[in-house]
C-alpha cells in the first residue's frame, strides 16, 4: 500500500482523516513527554524542517528580518531508532520563529532519505541591519563543487499551459535561464506523474550574494522521505544551559500532515497544526490546498497526491471539506499546545487527532525502524558537527558580499562563481533509482511586458 494508506478510500468528511494509520494508536502520555527537560515543550504545531518539505516557488525572495537575535543550537541527539536503509542520514535540526510567541522555536532534526544525488546546503541566521534574517537551505546536486550567484531574475511570463497529453500528466511551470549574457525563458512543460516521487520544480533561492538556481528535480513522496519530528519550544532560561541533551521522540505522520499543512510563502516554511483561524490568513498562512505558485500553479505535493489518490472519489472535495470544517468551527481542530494534546488524546481515544505520535509506534508503509549502532551513533555526531561548520562556512562566504542585483537597473549582471567547501559527509548510497529526468523545452528570449501602472509610449 502507497503513500498515505489512510487516504486511499472515501471519508465520511473528516472521520479518516483523523483516524490513526494502522498500528499509530494513541499510547498513554503524561503532562511532558520522557526525554524533555522542565522549561521546553514539545509542540503539536509549528514549522516542518525545510529539508523534509519546502513550499514550491520559481523565485524564493528574503525572508523578514527579525529583532531578535537566535540562540545558540540546542545539544540535539538523534534518536536510537531510525528508518531501515542505507540512503537514510540525520540532518539537524535549527532555530525557526514562532510569530504567535515572538520568540524562537526550535525546529527538530529529522530522518532524511536525500533526493537521489543531492546533499542538503544547510541554512543560516545571518546578521542585518535591523536584526536577523534567515537564509534558507536547499538541495543541490552532489556533483556540483561551486555556486553561482545570479541578480534576480525577471518577473515569471504569464503562460497559458497547453492541453494535458492525458491525464498521467502534471504542468511544471515555465521559468528563466540565464544563458551567456541574459535571461531566456524556459517555457512550461508536461511531464508524467511516476508513483512515489514527485517532482520539485526549479527555483532560484535568495541568498545575501545574490540567487542560487536549483534546476528541478525528483523527491521522494512523504512516506518515503524518512521521520519529521515535531518542534520544541526551548524557555529562555533553558537555551544557555549546557548539561542537558534533547532527543527528538514524537513525529508527524503523513495521513494527518495532508490534512493540517500550511504555506507560509514569507519564510519559505510549511507549517503543520492549528493555523486555521482566519487571522493566520491574513498574515499570510494558506492551506496547502489554495496555495499557488506565482499565483497560478498548484503545490507540487497537492498535485501528487491529488494524482495517487485519482481512484477516490471525491477525495480533494473531502480534503477541502475538513480545511473549511476546521476553519469554521463545525470540525475539531488539532490541539496547539502539550497539555491539549494530552487532554485531547484522553477525551478522543480512538477518534483523537494524532497530531504528533511516539517514535515507538511510528509506522510507514515503506521504512521499518532499526536500532541505530554505536558506531552510526559516533558517526552521526561527527556529522552534525560538520553539518554546523558548513552552515556557518556558507554564512562566512556569502553574507558578506553585495547583493548582485542593482537596484532600479534592468541590464542583466554576469553571474558570480563562488567555491563552496567540500563536505565531509559522504553521500548517502542510492537504493532507489529515480525516474528519468524530463526533458525541458529549449529556452528563448521573450520581451518583457511594460511594468504594471506606466502608461504604454
Amino acid at each position: 500500500m502507497k503513500a498515505a494508506t489512510a487516504l486511499l478510500v472515501p471519508w465520511g468528511l473528516c472521520v479518516l482523516l483523523t483516524a490513526p494509520v494502522e498500528g499509530q494508536l494513541a499510547q498513554p502520555q503524561g503532562e511532558a513527554p520522557a526525554g524533555v527537560p522542565d522549561g521546553a515543550e514539545v509542540q503539536p504545531r509549528g514549522p516542518i524542517h525545510e529539508a523534509f518539505a519546502e513550499p514550491a516557488a520559481q523565485r524564493q525572495d528574503p525572508s523578514p528580518v527579525l529583532p531578535k537575535q537566535p540562540p545558540e543550537p540546542i545539544q540535539e541527539l538523534p534518536p536510537d531508532q531510525k528508518p531501515e536503509g542505507e540512503d537514510v542520514q540525520w540532518i539537524p535540526g535549527y532555530w525557526g520563529w514562532d510569530e504567535d510567541r515572538t520568540d524562537f522555536l526550535w525546529v527538530s532534526g529529522i530522518w532524511r532519505v536525500p533526493p537521489p544525488n543531492h546533499r542538503w546546503m544547510p541554512g543560516y541566521w545571518d546578521e542585518v541591519q535591523g536584526g536577523w534574517r534567515w537564509v534558507s537551505g536547499y538541495w543541490s546536486p552532489v556533483a556540483q563543487a561551486a555556486v553561482e550567484l545570479y541578480q534576480a531574475p525577471p518577473e515569471p511570463v504569464e503562460e497559458a499551459p497547453p492541453p494535458a497529453p492525458d491525464t498521467n500528466s502534471v504542468f511544471v511551470p515555465g521559468i528563466w535561464v540565464y544563458s551567456q549574457t541574459q535571461y531566456l525563458w524556459r517555457p512550461g512543460h508536461w511531464i508524467a506523474n511516476r508513483p512515489g516521487w514527485v517532482w520539485t520544480p526549479a527555483c532560484y533561492n535568495w541568498t545575501p550574494g545574490g540567487y542560487v538556481f536549483v534546476n528541478g528535480y525528483w523527491d521522494h513522496d512523504l512516506d518515503y522521505r524518512g521521520v519529521c519530528f515535531a518542534p520544541l519550544y526551548v524557555e529562555p532560561r533553558l537555551r544557555t544551559v549546557r548539561t542537558w541533551t534533547y532527543r527528538p521522540a514524537y513525529t508527524l505522520a503523513t495521513n494527518f500532515l495532508v490534512s493540517a499543512l500550511f504555506v507560509n510563502p514569507r519564510s519559505s516554511h510549511y507549517y503543520f497544526g492549528d493555523y486555521y483561524e482566519p487571522a493566520y490568513a491574513r498574515r499570510g498562512y494558506t492551506p496547502w490546498v489554495d496555495y499557488r505558485m506565482a499565483g497560478r500553479y498548484h503545490d507540487p505535493l497537492l498535485r501528487y497526491y491529488r494524482w495517487n489518490n485519482r481512484a477516490t472519489p471525491r477525495w480533494e472535495e473531502n480534503l477541502r471539506a475538513v480545511y473549511a470544517g476546521r476553519r469554521d468551527g463545525t470540525l475539531v481542530r488539532p490541539p496547539r499546545t502539550w497539555k491539549e494534546h494530552v487532554a485531547h488524546e484522553a477525551e478522543h481515544r480512538e477518534k483523537a487527532i494524532h497530531a504528533v505520535t511516539p517514535l515507538k509506534t511510528w509506522q510507514s508503509p515503506t521504512h521499518k525502524l532499526v536500532p541505530v549502532t554505536k558506531a552510526h551513533a559516533e558517526e552521526i555526531h561527527k556529522n552534525v558537527v560538520h553539518w554546523n561548520t558548513y552552515s556557518q562556512e556558507r554564512r562566512r562566504i556569502e553574507a558578506p558580499m553585495k547583493q548582485v542585483t542593482p537596484a532600479g537597473k534592468t541590464a542583466v549582471v554576469a553571474p558570480r562563481r563562488v567555491e563552496m567547501p567540500r563536505p565531509t559527509i559522504q553521500a548517502p548510497r542510492v537504493v532507489r533509482t529515480p525516474p528519468p529526468h524530463p526533458t525541458a523545452p529549449k529556452p528563448h528570449e521573450v520581451k518583457q511586458p511594460a511594468p504594471k501602472g506606466k502608461d504604454k509610449k
